[in-house]
């Protein structure tokens, strides 16, 4: 407690700097995930020291007190994602004040761009089949695990000569769509 005078008027500890260290990771370890306020927000509007930005995805969370911010990009590109959209990510961070950012991609990355993103502290996730792939999580690299979870679609030619995607999570009991559909077949 600070009074009028400056002078703080909570105890001292009687640990030497070693002992408070571990006694600070004792603390954040009892906290688990303590993640609340948990927000997650579509284009969100946040203010930057040099204007708005409108951001793809946001998501705001309190870890023992404190507020957090993480800003992602999401890039739909049919080619790998170019080291000046992570440069602009990073541009954001720094004006915004957030405390972390993702580039999610569809079509992987340039190696610019990765090498940008590991300097600075830029996750790059490639989104593939509806589960997430780290090529950059930070400067340890990671081998990522499968998640088992795939996303299921059906191809099939339109009168045009083009093609109609479906995707199949949507459309209930999939498998009975694909596989009686065609009774005579076989």
């Amino acid at each position: 407690m600070t009074l009028k005078d400056g002078i703080d008027r909570w105890p001292t500890f009687e640990l030497t700097p070693t002992e408070f260290e571990r006694t600070v990771a004792d603390l954040v370890e009892a906290a688990g995930h303590e993640v609340t306020d948990w927000q997650v927000q579509h284009l969100d509007p946040v203010e930057g020291v040099d204007g708005m930005f409108i951001i793809d995805v946001t998501v705001r969370f309190r870890f023992l007190g404190a507020d957090f911010v993480v800003l992602f990009e999401c890039k739909r590109h049919a080619s790998p994602v170019k080291r000046e959209h992570v440069q602009v990510l990073n541009d954001k961070l720094r004006s915004t004040g957030a405390h972390k950012g993702v580039m999610v991609a569809a079509s992987g990355f340039q190696s610019g761009a990765l090498e940008y993103a590991a300097i600075n502290k830029i996750a790059c996730v490639r989104l593939v089949d509806g589960a997430w792939t780290y090529e950059i999580r930070d400067l340890t690299p990671t081998t990522p695990r499968p998640t088992g979870h795939y996303v299921p679609y059906a191809r099939q030619p339109t009168r045009r000569g083009e093609y109609s995607d479906m995707l199949l999570s949507q459309q209930g009991d999939y498998q009975k769509l694909l596989f009686d559909g065609h009774k005579g077949a076989g």
